[in-house]
C-alpha cells in the first residue's frame, strides 16, 4: 500500500492523493469514523522467545527460551507491530477514540488514518472557529493531529498543524512541524495522561489568529514582477549571473497560478507561487506526482516554501 497506508476514512468527499480508503460526504462522528476506518482493533504485549540448539547428545535437541522482550501482536489478524521492552506500558486505541470524543465540540472529523497494519493510528480535525479566508475564496485551517504509536517507536501525541494527514508522509511532515503539540510515552501511567494531550487547543488557536494577520498583510502588499523575482531569488539564494530553470515556471504561477485571482501581483501570491511550484502535484503523471507529493511533503520543496513564508514576513 503507498506510503505505509494500510486502511482509514477520509471525510468532506476529499480523497487521498492515494487514492486509497472509504470517501464520504460531510464529516463523521468520532466513534462511526473509528470504525469506518477500522482503527478500533486491540493490541497486547506476548513475550517473545528464540530458538536455541543443545548438540550435547546422540542427537540435537531443539528448544526455545524466552527472549526478554516483548511484541505487540494486533489481535484480530496476529500482525506483530513492534518489539518493546517488560516496562512498555500498552495503550488501546479506543483511547485515541476518547480524544477525539473529548474535543468533540471543537473539531469536526477529517479523517481516521491506520498506518502499517496497524503500527500506528491517527486521525485529524478541523478546530471549529480556526478556519479564516486570508482574502474572500482562500481559506487556510488549523487542524489538530491525534496519534498513537504501537511499534515500540512511536508514542500517544497531539499535535496543531495545516496538514490533512493521509499516510506515513503526511504524519512524518505534520509532527515535525514546529508549533503546539503535547506527547507522552507508553510508560508511567500513559492510560491516565490522555487528557494533557489537549491542554494546547487555546495556544495552537492562537498561534493560527496570528499566522492568518500576517497572511492576510500579505494579500494587501503590493509586488511587481521585479520585486518578484528579487523575492525568489532571495528564497532560492540565487546569484545575479546564475541560471535559475525555473524562473518561467514560477512567473508563470504568480500571474496565473492556483489562487492568483484572490490577491493577484501580491506578496501572498508570490508566497503561493513558490508553494504551487515546489509541491503541487496537479497536472503531472502518476510517477512525478508520488515524487512531487514526497519532495513537497517532507523534502527540499517543504523547506523552500517554509523560506519563502519566512522571507515574506521579513519582507513586510
Amino acid at each position: 500500500m503507498p506510503a505505509n497506508f494500510t486502511s482509514g476514512w477520509l471525510g468532506n468527499g476529499e480523497r487521498a492523493w492515494h487514492g486509497q480508503g472509504v470517501v464520504t460526504e460531510g464529516t463523521l462522528p468520532a466513534r462511526e469514523a473509528f470504525e469506518t476506518a477500522d482503527a478500533l482493533f486491540t493490541v497486547e504485549k506476548r513475550e517473545l522467545e528464540f530458538p536455541l540448539v543443545n548438540e550435547n547428545g546422540p542427537s540435537p535437541v531443539r528448544f526455545t527460551q524466552p527472549a526478554g522482550v516483548y511484541g505487540v501482536v494486533r489481535t484480530d489478524t496476529q500482525a506483530l507491530l513492534g518489539v518493546v521492552s517488560k516496562q512498555y506500558e500498552i495503550v488501546q486505541n479506543d483511547s485515541l477514540l476518547r480524544m477525539a470524543e473529548f474535543i468533540r465540540e471543537e473539531v469536526d472529523m477529517d479523517c481516521v488514518i491506520v498506518l502499517s497494519d496497524g503500527a500506528k493510528v491517527c486521525f485529524t480535525a478541523t478546530l471549529r472557529g480556526a478556519s479564516a479566508d486570508i482574502v474572500p475564496g482562500d481559506t487556510v485551517k488549523r487542524r489538530i493531529v491525534g496519534y498513537l504509536g504501537h511499534d515500540g517507536k512511536t508514542g500517544c501525541g497531539a499535535k496543531f498543524t495545516n496538514i490533512r494527514v493521509v499516510c506515513q508522509n503526511t504524519l512524518t511532515a505534520a509532527l515535525s512541524e514546529s508549533g503546539a503539540r503535547s506527547s507522552i510515552t507508553h510508560k508511567n501511567g500513559a492510560n491516565n495522561n490522555f487528557d494533557q494531550l489537549i491542554s494546547s487547543i487555546d495556544v495552537a488557536r492562537q498561534d493560527f489568529v496570528t499566522e492568518c494577520d500576517l497572511m492576510r498583510e500579505f494579500s494587501r502588499r503590493s509586488m511587481g514582477l521585479d520585486s518578484f523575482r528579487s523575492f525568489c531569488d532571495e528564497v532560492y539564494s540565487i546569484d545575479e549571473d546564475q541560471t535559475f530553470r525555473k524562473r518561467s515556471a514560477l512567473n508563470q504561477a504568480f500571474h496565473y497560478g492556483f489562487g492568483s485571482e484572490f490577491a493577484p501581483m501580491s506578496i501572498w501570491a508570490g508566497v503561493n507561487a513558490i508553494t504551487q511550484v515546489e509541491t503541487s502535484t496537479r497536472g503531472t503523471t502518476a510517477a512525478k506526482g508520488r515524487a512531487q507529493f514526497a519532495r513537497g511533503t517532507f523534502g527540499a520543496g517543504a523547506q523552500i516554501s517554509k523560506r519563502a513564508f519566512a522571507v515574506a514576513g521579513a519582507m513586510l
